[in-house]
């Protein structure tokens, strides 16, 4: 069976316009974020899902809502999708980080899903989960997926869907409510687009604020 999957971030938060680590810490979309997770509605409803995957965290499911919503359709909390446990990192500021942990933020920066902070999620365990993720999406009945979950996923799922090297997909960017496309066919795996956020760009979509 063909699939494709559509892989979003969330919209913005708060913390991502302060560039701190979010984790698991259950941050709130801003206006501008909730505006985005609207705009990118628009966009999906011209490829309507069948299913609609989220991470159980609020910034994820409110994204996932807003496409479910005019759809009139309910999305589905996956565990598996929750953004990675930054440990000691949670709340943090990458500057802070930098001036107070040079070498340690040093290393991570350097490779990130191989050297993470102190009580973090290690790449074993990630891989492990959202192996798991993906096996329940591709046993699911439905062509069209799509699955809202957050930056560092991703990431980690372009390495866990494609095979691509973990060393490094965190480089690949992912901005808030971007959009990444994937397709399976005859056994194949494409990576179609990644990080296309045109939907929120101002006047894209009659939009000029």
């Amino acid at each position: 069976m063909e699939r494709r999957i559509i892989l979003a971030r969330h919209g913005q938060t708060e913390w991502n316009k302060a560039l701190r680590f979010q984790g698991r810490t259950n941050v709130q979309l801003t206006d501008e974020g909730k505006h985005q997770a609207y705009l990118l509605s628009e966009r999906l409803k011209s490829w309507p899902p069948q299913v609609i995957y989220t991470s159980p965290l609020d910034r994820a499911r409110y994204t996932a809502e807003a496409i479910a919503s005019p759809l009139n359709m309910t999305p589905i909390i996956l565990p598996e999708l929750e953004e990675i446990n930054f440990g000691s990192w949670e709340g943090r500021s990458f500057s802070s980080l930098k001036a107070e942990s040079s070498e340690e933020y040093s290393r991570w920066r350097e490779d990130p899903f191989f050297n993470p902070p102190e009580g973090a999620e290690t790449w074993p365990e990630l891989e492990a989960r959202l192996s798991r993720a993906v096996e329940i999406m591709l046993e699911s009945p439905y062509e069209r997926i799509v699955a809202v979950s957050h930056g560092g996923i991703m990431r980690a799922l372009y390495a866990v869907i494609m095979g691509l090297d973990p060393h490094h997909t965190w480089y690949m960017d992912v901005s808030n409510c971007a959009i990444s496309g994937i397709e399976i066919v005859g056994g194949r795996r494409y990576l179609s687009f990644t990080n296309d956020d045109r939907h929120i760009r101002p006047g894209i979509w009659g939009d000029e604020k």
